[in-house]
């Protein structure tokens, strides 16, 4: 039977996990492992329910915010973010059943696996709920930076003079401004969040000014990067993003990031990094219930 977890027993969920590089289809693993971890440490300011199908031999665990808790992550009005985990189909039917959602207000599945796309449709046709249109599904490939090290760049394209550093609380609206789902009081304050809880970096000119940046997000992945158009072409993402996987791998952390299925130069620039990503990691982000066709 399907249950909620105890704080010690979410302790125990978490050093159940291994995180095997190997295995390039457990993201869901990744982001589970992240977001509790950070949950016990304090790093999540909102309170969460952690659901498995059965304990302590679990198959399948649902993680989301509880009793709407969760203004910080208001960057789509009244969306709810819903996680879900499974090593096994019947494991994950039952929590799809779980009380802890409502399956018919407006919800965002993250990098939901496409494997369990039939058994998700299956059960919101049984719910009554519409099933997701074509234009609310974002696919994605799950892409790993799976080296032990990672080189650094002493210099871009020659002479330029830039640093290199975390970003700063005071650039929140900058980078809201920047983001593709962000220019939003909402998106300001999200973003406020993530850089000063989590790992960040940022390249700056001369004047101490951004001009590239990526993110850590509470559930493991890096995102939200950009360069500003006047300075690209010059190597300083991949500046950006060496600091930031140099930082995840000093705090044991597998370095993962989604890209989708549109967005080509970010495939190129990352398996230039030497990001991989296999057919078995696909997922999606699933928007429920009107969030954006409608």
């Amino acid at each position: 039977m399907a249950r909620s977890l105890s704080g010690s027993e979410l302790r125990q969920l978490v050093d159940s996990l291994v995180l095997d590089c190997d295995d390039m289809a457990s993201h869901s693993k990744a982001m589970l492992y992240c977001t509790a971890q950070h949950y016990l440490d304090g790093k999540i300011p909102w309170e969460m329910t952690f659901e498995v199908d059965r304990w302590p031999d679990y198959t399948a665990v649902l993680w989301t915010p509880k009793d709407n808790d969760a203004s910080v992550l208001a960057v789509e009005k009244d969306s709810v973010h819903v996680f879900l985990y499974w090593t096994d189909e019947d494991g994950l039917r039952q929590l799809l059943t779980s009380r802890s959602v409502d399956w018919t207000r407006r919800l965002l599945l993250v990098a939901f696996p496409l494997s369990g796309l039939s058994v998700l449709k299956e059960h919101l046709e049984l719910q009554g709920v519409p099933c997701p249109a074509d234009e609310d599904i974002y696919p994605c490939d799950t892409a790993y930076y799976l080296h032990e090290t990672c080189s650094s760049a002493d210099k871009v394209n020659g002479t330029d003079k830039v640093s290199v550093g975390p970003l700063r609380p005071e650039h929140s609206q900058l980078v809201s401004r920047t983001w593709l789902h962000g220019n939003t009081p909402e998106a300001e304050k999200y973003i406020h969040y993530q850089i000063s809880t989590f790992p960040s970096a940022c390249v700056y000119d001369e004047e101490g000014n951004p001009v590239s940046w990526i993110l850590f997000n509470y559930y493991g992945s890096q995102g939200v990067g950009y360069t500003l158009p006047e300075h690209r072409g010059k190597g300083y993402f991949q500046l950006a993003s060496k600091y930031l996987i140099s930082t995840c791998l000093q705090k044991g952390f597998v370095p993962f990031l989604f890209i989708e299925d549109y967005n080509e130069p970010s495939r190129i620039i990352h398996k230039k990094l030497g990001y991989s990503w296999v057919e078995a990691g696909r997922c999606a982000y699933i928007h429920l219930n009107g969030n954006k066709s409608s």
